[in-house]
């Protein structure tokens, strides 16, 4: 990567950082960013199409269409485009609303807003796809730091994607609006205050929000800016930036000093730890269902060989996921209980693994049953870090004990090929022919268009 910038100027991160944004070329980018933004794209996009069963989904599709407003890009798997910025709300909440989005240990690392806001504008621009994946690691980028600096912000509640994915968002958009590095720090400057969310619409609708939300806001905010809107052009500076306002006051401290480190030499879309899920529910949900499926595997279990199991977790996931027995699926999805309950109904699931978070499920007299052989302890000495270690102990009906002591999951990624398979099951909404074309063309994404990928995932309704 050869583009660099001089990081000294604190009195002017924003500056600092909309220069650098907007500078960005493709050719920069590690081959390795472009195919991260390929498979990710593809995963989302994906994930946008399997959603439109859910009852929220269906909601917000409704929502959009009796809108009528003018078709500008595609609400991908509805069959119908509107506005730019409302296409990207409705697929950015789609995108969300099964929770199989890309997922870390630090804000930023849900890439659901730029991708959202960047496949909307890129249609509608009729950009290519070397500019939507360069604007994509740009809005990675930016939102990645400010998660970063701004990871204390979660210590007080607010929802790490929606705090961060606006300005994510915005810059992404803006890319693909060619925005000056002025326009963007405007840009910036109208998406940021508008971020903020809060980790309580966990288990209700609202949840899908976090992503489309901020997908919208930033959108809107390159739209407006590029029509030569203003706004506070310094507001990751001084006195009641961003940082301040949000970030500070939690227990851990806010780092204006990271929005800027080592800016131009890594990225870090690669080097955050950015993974896909593979289980439709919280990420907090993730560990207990990991080690519960690899003690099935490895001892050649049946869910019926299982009397109990004690699930020991860090009071932070216990708070983002604590429905012991929810009544909704997207209650189901914000429950540790459920998620391994599940596996003592179904056994070892095919990937991902949605079966056990939906409205019938979280009801299913199998599932409240299987919920009764599940225990929760928490930890509440265990560390503010979400992604604490977790332990799975199962208990046999012949005595015997297993543990697994499982820490986070997003150092291990599925291979490339898992993947893809995973993908083509969320893509089976769409005509076969379209759903073999369209993973071809976004795994090849720099030698297509944007318009392209909508046409294929756009869908029947």
């Amino acid at each position: 990567m050869t583009a660099s910038v001089e990081t000294e100027r604190r009195s002017e991160i924003t500056a600092t950082l909309s220069e650098f944004l907007v500078g960005l070329q493709f050719n920069d980018l590690p081959d390795e960013a472009v195919e991260v933004g390929k498979i990710f794209t593809l995963e989302c996009i994906g994930h946008m199409v399997n959603a439109h069963p859910q009852p929220v989904s269906r909601m917000l599709v409704r929502y959009a269409r009796d809108l009528g407003a003018t078709a500008q890009a595609a609400v991908l798997g509805g069959g119908f485009r509107t506005s730019v910025a409302e296409a990207a709300y409705v697929n950015g909440s789609l995108a969300h609303a099964d929770e199989l989005e890309s997922y870390g240990t630090l804000p930023g690392s849900g890439l659901i807003p730029p991708i959202a806001a960047g496949l909307a504008v890129g249609e509608f621009r009729s950009r290519s796809g070397r500019d939507y994946l360069t604007a994509l690691v740009a809005g990675v980028e930016m939102q990645g730091r400010l998660g970063t600096a701004g990871i204390g912000a979660c210590d007080r509640g607010f929802m790490g994607i929606s705090l961060v994915g606006p300005a994510g968002a915005a810059v992404t958009a803006g890319r693909l609006y060619d925005l000056t590095a002025e326009q963007m720090r405007h840009a910036l400057g109208t998406a940021l205050p508008l971020g903020n969310g809060s980790t309580r619409g966990c288990g209700s609708m609202a949840h899908v929000h976090e992503a489309g939300v901020p997908a919208r806001t930033g959108v809107f905010a390159a739209q407006l800016a590029a029509d030569g809107f203003t706004a506070c052009d310094n507001y990751l500076d001084g006195a009641y930036s961003w940082g301040e306002q949000f970030a500070a006051g939690g227990a851990r401290p806010y780092a204006e000093e990271k929005l800027t480190e080592g800016l131009g030499e890594t990225l870090f879309l690669l080097t955050a730890g950015v993974a896909p899920k593979q289980y439709g529910s919280c990420g907090l949900t993730h560990q207990t269902i990991y080690g519960t499926i690899d003690i099935l595997r490895a001892e050649g279990l049946r869910p019926d060989d299982i009397a109990t199991v004690d699930l020991h977790v860090p009071a932070w996931a216990d708070r983002i996921a604590p429905y012991r027995d929810p009544i909704s699926g997207e209650q189901a999805k914000f429950s540790i209980r459920h998620g391994v309950a599940g596996l003592l109904v179904e056994g070892i699931p095919e990937l991902p693994y949605t079966a056990a978070f939906t409205d019938e499920a979280s009801r299913d007299p199998r599932y409240v049953a299987a919920r009764e052989r599940v225990r929760i302890h928490v930890d509440d000495s265990a560390s503010v870090r979400a992604f604490a270690d977790q332990t799975v102990v199962v208990t046999l009906h012949d005595g015997r004990t297993i543990t697994r002591v499982v820490p986070s999951l997003t150092a291990s990624l599925p291979s490339l090929d898992e993947r893809v398979a995973m993908v083509e099951r969320t893509l089976r909404r769409l005509p076969a022919e379209n759903a073999k074309r369209l993973i071809d063309v976004v795994l090849h994404l720099e030698d297509h268009d944007l318009a392209e990928v909508a046409e294929l995932a756009l869908g029947g309704g």
